[in-house]
């Protein structure tokens, strides 16, 4: 069995708890104009993007970083939507369990119910992506389905979740960020990550012959939605990805 990856990142700081292994796994069900891995969107083999491995190859290369994982850290699944694949992942993700290593997935949540049962199986910890949140701007602008994703959510132990927001003019209008708090409070969220679109990406779109969107965010932006957040959830970071 092989899935379509794009890149292995080793000891990762922000992907999770302690020292992780990031897989970067090809194609999303999304698509969202400030993608930072523009090159995860689509799940062709695009230029220089994207490559398939076997499962035993990728647990070679995980199980390489295993003394870091001491730390409480362990593998990350990301991408892309990585839970498209995790059918194919599920072998791997077997033996990943039976040698104790940390499973996370970093997931934006528009997939089918069933792949997110089988992450429920395996998954120690969970990233979840807060975007738009109004039906039809999230359909116009991402291509998702926000009932999918609040159904979805529903079915989470948000005891291993850490919610993560992408701070952008998409994101950061008033509506989104009242919509947000007010999911905050209802799923009482326990651990909050936030972050400004950087502008790291630009050479990739490039070379994917795609255009790239960026408008810059104030430190000042990103400061007043933190104290909000802060408010609700006390353990909100600001983080650099």
């Amino acid at each position: 069995m092989k899935v379509r990856i794009t890149d292995i990142q080793h000891f990762s700081l922000h992907d999770g708890p302690g020292i992780r292994t990031t897989v970067f796994l090809k194609g999303c069900s999304i698509n969202c104009p400030w993608c930072a891995n523009p090159e995860c969107i689509s799940s062709q083999i695009e230029n220089e993007f994207g490559k398939d491995i076997s499962l035993k190859e990728l647990e070679k290369e995980i199980l390489k970083d295993k003394p870091f994982y001491e730390t409480g850290g362990g593998v990350t699944f990301s991408g892309g939507e990585p839970l498209l694949q995790i059918e194919k992942l599920e072998p791997l993700l077997k033996s990943l369990k039976n040698n104790n290593i940390n499973i996370c997935f970093e997931t934006s949540l528009f997939i089918p119910e069933k792949y997110l049962e089988l992450a429920n199986k395996y998954g120690d910890e969970f990233i979840v992506d807060i975007k738009i949140l109004n039906e039809i701007e999230c359909k116009n602008i991402l291509n998702g389905d926000i009932n999918q994703y609040l159904n979805n959510l529903s079915l989470l132990d948000l005891d291993k979740t850490t919610f993560r927001i992408p701070l952008n003019e998409f994101t950061l209008t008033y509506e989104n960020i009242n919509l947000i708090l007010e999911l905050l409070k209802k799923f009482k969220a326990k651990k909050l990550e936030i972050f400004k679109i950087h502008n790291l990406a630009r050479k990739k779109y490039e070379i994917l012959n795609k255009e790239f969107y960026f408008k810059y965010v104030s430190n000042e932006q990103i400061q007043e939605v933190y104290e909000k957040f802060k408010e609700i959830i006390p353990n909100t970071n600001i983080i650099e990805i």
